[in-house]
């Protein structure tokens, strides 16, 4: 039999850096992808997957050393980890905490999957999405109607 000690999952400390708390669990990977951490990344990244949680059941963790998000990277996060915490870290503390939101409007981030859009057409037209249902999420593009359904953002983002 296993004692609190032993179920409790140990990882370092980060001095600057931030740390995504609350990812749906098995969506790790993705948050990672969409931050365009690799394998590349100069500084030390930690994750865990399926971890208990009491809010959640089970929950994803990622600690990223000597990383400081952008507004733009914190809403591609919304949409794939909606609900997730953001925790920015300085000197060994929680400086800020951010709790990610699907927004109403989403510009820029995102491609729309119609090749005959006038975003995909050389014209100096910078997509934008409306939120049409954020359970299960869908956008909708504003220059062609066309829908996007969350299982396909991860590829546009």
């Amino acid at each position: 039999m296993e004692t609190v000690e032993e179920k409790k999952l140990i990882v370092t400390k980060i001095k600057e850096g931030t740390v995504i708390d609350r990812i749906p669990p098995g969506k790790a990977m993705k948050v990672l992808h969409v931050l365009g951490i690799n394998d590349n990344y100069p500084y030390t990244v930690a994750l865990a997957m399926r971890v208990k949680s009491k809010k959640m059941q089970l929950k994803d963790i990622v600690k990223i050393k000597g990383k400081m998000l952008t507004p733009e990277e914190s809403q591609k996060l919304s949409l794939i980890a909606p609900n997730a915490v953001v925790n920015i870290i300085n000197d060994y503390k929680v400086e800020k905490k951010i709790v990610l939101e699907i927004p109403e409007q989403v510009s820029e981030i995102i491609r729309c999957l119609n090749p005959n859009c006038v975003t995909n057409n050389r014209e100096p037209v910078s997509p934008i999405f409306y939120v049409v249902s954020k359970e299960p999420l869908i956008l909708r593009c504003k220059y062609c109607d066309r829908l996007l359904e969350g299982q396909n953002l991860s590829e546009q983002l």
